[in-house]
């Protein structure tokens, strides 16, 4: 059965569309009617195509509100049901064209809406705070200002997890550096080296 967090996925995701550009008081009922809809709807969904991404959930959301956009009385069951599953399978590829221009009416884009789902736990450069590919770069002429030179031109900087960031003398003006050049994995690492002390 579907994931309370990919339910709320769903929820977020086609509110924000369907008060954006459709009817501004649109909201879902929270009774189980709703949830058993939408959970069932996620199950079809992931046995037709494998694991849900984030960009698939925000696809179908998509496609659905816009073809549902006209009409009058639409039910949670109607649109999260099987024959509107039939149905984005079917679609072209095409239809995006149109689904974007329409987003573009309520200032909307793919990605926006992508972001109002990620997992914030998960920062996007999170991967970079230890880069273990760049520690032989790292060591190459390790305390001596060509192999500062080399580092600074061939890796990311200062990271607290590299040993070798640890026992090199220009770690201070690695620091500034890399903050300078990448504040924000900057910022993310300082964390890192914070929490793991």
């Amino acid at each position: 059965m579907a994931g309370e967090r990919q339910i709320k996925q769903v929820m977020t995701v086609y509110t924000e569309i369907m008060t954006r550009l459709v009817d501004k008081t649109f909201r879902f009922s929270q009774g189980g009617k709703t949830l058993r809809a939408i959970s069932g709807f996620l199950d079809k969904f992931e046995k037709e195509y494998g694991i849900i991404t984030r960009e698939r959930l925000v696809d179908f959301c998509i496609y659905i509100a816009h073809i549902y956009r006209k009409r009058e009385k639409r039910t949670i069951q109607q649109m999260f049901g099987s024959t509107s599953l039939d149905r984005f399978g079917e679609s072209k590829q095409g239809r995006v064209y149109y689904e974007d221009k329409w987003l573009s009416d309520g200032q909307l884009t793919r990605d926006y809406l992508y972001h109002l789902i990620a997992d914030r736990k998960e920062h996007p450069q999170a991967k970079y705070i230890y880069v273990l590919s760049e520690e032989g770069t790292k060591k190459r002429l390790l305390n001596q200002k060509t192999g500062y030179l080399l580092c600074q031109t061939s890796t990311l900087g200062w990271s607290p997890a590299s040993e070798t960031c640890g026992q090199c003398m220009f770690k201070r003006e690695c620091m500034k550096e890399t903050q300078r050049k990448y504040p924000e994995l900057y910022r993310i690492r300082s964390e890192y080296g914070k929490s793991n002390k």
